[in-house]
C-alpha cells in the first residue's frame, strides 16, 4: 500500500506543477511577462531547492543497474 501512496502523491504533484506551468504561460500569452518570469523562476528554485538530490539519485540508481545487468553478446 505504501507504494501505490507514493504513486498517488507523485501524479498529484507533477499535476500541480504542470499547472502552475501553464498558468505562467498564459501570463505569457497575455503579455504579462513579469508573471511568467516569476512563475518560472519559482519552478526553477523549487527544482533546486527540493527535487534536484532526488533526480539525481534516481538517475545514479539507473545507470548502476544498467551497467551491472549482464549485456546481451553478439
Amino acid at each position: 500500500m505504501p507504494k501505490l501512496g507514493d504513486t498517488i502523491f507523485a501524479i498529484i504533484h507533477v499535476i500541480a506543477l504542470i499547472a502552475v506551468f501553464i498558468y505562467g504561460l498564459v501570463g505569457l500569452i497575455q503579455h504579462n511577462t513579469r508573471r511568467f518570469a516569476v512563475v518560472c523562476g519559482g519552478l526553477v528554485l523549487y527544482y533546486f531547492l527540493v527535487l534536484h538530490k532526488a533526480v539525481s539519485k534516481e538517475i545514479d540508481r539507473k545507470r548502476r543497474l544498467k551497467d551491472s545487468s549482464p549485456s546481451p553478446r553478439s
